[in-house]
């Protein structure tokens, strides 16, 4: 692949898939939390397993990600790790650009929400032990 359009086109795509991998986590994620508020424990594992299932998902799209990135010129290769961490698109007019930005602040945005409510619940089952320390 050595057509820019195309490049960002498939860029596009996996990032769109990791997105909605983190969609799908939040939502379980908010599931688990009813399910520890109602004490269900075998709900909440059978959540804790569909979360995991995402996470894996979501690695592999990033995985490609990556794939693809190693791919391009260092030109394009630091054009679109720019937009990967949702900044602006400096002079790439591809529609696919702004799109791949955009996606890239709604993941990060999705991601802090996820952190918020697994910190609460982490602490909350595991108490001092908790994988958070702050």
């Amino acid at each position: 692949m050595d057509n820019v359009q195309e490049m960002l086109t498939e860029v596009l795509k996996q990032v769109y898939r990791e997105y909605k991998g983190m969609s799908e986590i939040e939502r379980l994620t908010h599931e688990l939390e009813e399910a520890l508020n109602r004490s269900d424990k075998k709900s909440s594992q059978m959540i804790l397993d569909m979360r995991q299932k995402e996470m894996e998902e979501v690695s592999q799209a990033k995985r490609a990600v990556e794939e693809l990135l190693y791919a391009m010129d260092s030109d394009l290769r630091a054009d679109t790790e720019r937009l990967l961490k949702g900044e602006a698109t400096d002079g790439r007019a591809e529609a696919e650009a702004v799109k791949i930005s955009d996606i890239s602040r709604q993941m990060r945005n999705t991601l802090e929400r996820i952190r918020r409510i697994d910190r609460v619940l982490n602490r909350r089952i595991a108490g001092k032990d908790s994988f958070y320390k702050d």
